[in-house]
């Protein structure tokens, strides 16, 4: 009997991550989804590793699945792109996961029907479970609200293009749906709102705040929401990931350019400076070993911003 024409997907961009991939995919093997899912996976990697990456998804039978190969420059904001454009007609909702993740039991099937039981809302995400880290201090915590870089709400996008955590793990799950105002790099979404919203073309490589911008957009149109009860790990995979300088550096002018968009006031421009003073207050109190490469990835980020040297933003 021929499979039934799959009514959601899932949709994970990578670049030579086989192993990882190869964990996520298993944790959907492991608890088979109850909906009719098609899986497109698009993938940046280099020839050696896209040939084992093609391998794995095409010997991926639980699921209709698509692999394309990308061969233009990476870029997981084009790429995310290029898997909307492979959907097979009868697709309504589009979920989209990272290549490192564990996919908990009745996480495609819970995101997919709280959008379809709730016609005002656009866009959902679940709760992304993250290794553990050490809690600040209130005086931290109060220096961070001090500096734009947080806010004691969460899923609140700030004018300085900081944006807080909506997805986080909380004690008491019980009240049900949280609105937020943007949703990370996994969440889920109607299928129309992706015909009109696609994901930055101008951004390239990891793409940094690709997810922000596209689910703020949204959000100007439509309710987003977090559902606890769906859930996923987030295992972070160490490779293809930007040291500490290179993220200080592309965090430092990816906010530039958010900001730059989305926020026509000059107040937001003094907010952004206004953050990044309080961003290098916390770099040069921190013990961390990576805070002299942090330093220096913020003083060149700054430095290109007042020179506007980046393709963000020269428009």
């Amino acid at each position: 009997m021929p499979r039934p024409a799959p009514s959601d997907a899932v949709v994970i961009c990578t670049r030579n991550r086989p192993g990882p991939l190869r964990r996520t995919l298993n944790s959907i093997a492991a608890h088979p989804p109850d909906i009719d899912l098609q899986l497109v996976v698009v993938d940046a990697s280099d020839a050696r590793q896209q040939a084992r990456t093609r391998r794995l998804v095409e010997s991926f039978a639980l699921r209709p699945s698509t692999y394309l190969p990308y061969t233009d420059a990476p870029s997981s904001a084009r790429q995310r792109n290029a898997g909307l454009d492979l959907l097979s007609p009868s697709v309504e909702i589009v979920h989209f996961i990272d290549d490192d993740v564990t996919v908990h039991s009745g996480y495609f099937e819970t995101l997919s029907e709280t959008l379809r039981g709730r016609p005002n809302v656009g866009g959902v995400g679940g709760v992304v479970l993250e290794p553990s880290s050490t809690n600040s201090s209130a005086r931290a915590a109060w220096l961070r609200y001090l500096f734009l870089l947080s806010h004691p709400e969460p899923g609140r996008v700030l004018p300085s293009g900081i944006a807080t955590s909506a997805q986080h793990h909380i004690a008491d799950a019980s009240s049900g749906l949280r609105t937020t105002a943007w949703l990370s790099g996994c969440a889920s979404y109607r299928r129309p709102l992706l015909e009109q919203h696609r994901f930055d073309r101008a951004l390239t490589g990891y793409s940094m705040l690709e997810d922000l911008d596209l689910s703020y957009r949204i959000h100007q149109q439509t309710r987003l929401v977090v559902q606890p009860r769906a859930r996923l790990t987030h295992r972070r995979a160490s490779r293809n990931r930007l040291d500490a300088e290179r993220y200080s550096y592309a965090l430092t002018v990816h906010r530039r350019w958010f900001v730059e968009k989305h926020f026509a006031a000059s107040s937001a421009r003094l907010a952004y400076w206004w953050g990044l003073v309080g961003q290098l207050l916390a770099i040069l109190t921190s013990s961390s070993p990576s805070r002299p490469a942090a330093l220096r990835g913020l003083i060149r980020g700054v430095r290109t911003v007042l020179a506007r040297d980046h393709p963000l933003l020269r428009s």
